[in-house]
């Protein structure tokens, strides 16, 4: 299914190739995330952040690489079949290119202490990001008890558990879907 943002301006197919290229070329590691969310979100207002999470959670569940999944759900929600080759073909191919390019180099030279140094950059940057968009997407639910409450639950159980995702998602959002729907009819019951 496609949805409208609103004001009837849907993203391009050249535009959702562009802008999944852009998130894939300022981002590396677990920065990913955060740059779509900052791009996606922030800047060209093409989802709300319950819509980003929404999106991203279901993207995380479903098999295959998370960002793959989410340029799809993207690219889809937008401009159908077409939109989602090119949100993910615009994630995808200078990636692709550059890993042959860096894997030709890496394993030429992977013995050199510059080029460990620099991967130990990169990967604290890459955390550093994630934690960011983390924070950042959290901070908003920080006066809903019971947000805050399915975080720490689904933290613990994927972090300090180690329980698949998949199993985290599938106890945690009938429960959460229930309990909104349950406040949902609570707020439009009539008094």
């Amino acid at each position: 299914m496609r949805f409208s943002m609103g004001s009837g301006d849907l993203p391009s197919i050249a535009a959702l190739f562009l802008t999944f290229n852009r998130i894939t070329l300022v981002s590396f590691g677990g920065g990913l995330t955060a740059w779509a969310q900052r791009i996606i979100v922030e800047e060209k207002a093409w989802l709300s952040d319950e819509e980003f999470l929404s999106a991203y959670a279901l993207a995380r569940a479903l098999p295959g690489a998370n960002q793959a999944n989410f340029a799809i759900y993207v690219g889809y929600r937008f401009r159908g079949l077409a939109g989602a080759g090119a949100a993910v073909l615009g994630l995808t191919l200078v990636p692709f290119c550059i890993v042959l390019a860096l894997g030709a180099f890496y394993f030429g030279n992977h013995s050199i202490p510059a080029v460990q140094d620099v991967l130990r950059g990169v990967t604290a940057a890459a955390i550093g990001l994630a934690l960011s968009m983390g924070f950042k997407t959290g901070e908003k639910f920080k006066a809903d008890f019971i947000a805050l409450g399915f975080i720490i639950v689904a933290f613990g159980a994927s972090i300090l558990l180690k329980l698949p995702l998949l199993v985290v998602v599938a106890v945690l959002a009938p429960i959460a879907f229930f309990m909104e729907l349950r406040r949902s009819r609570r707020l439009v019951a009539p008094k």
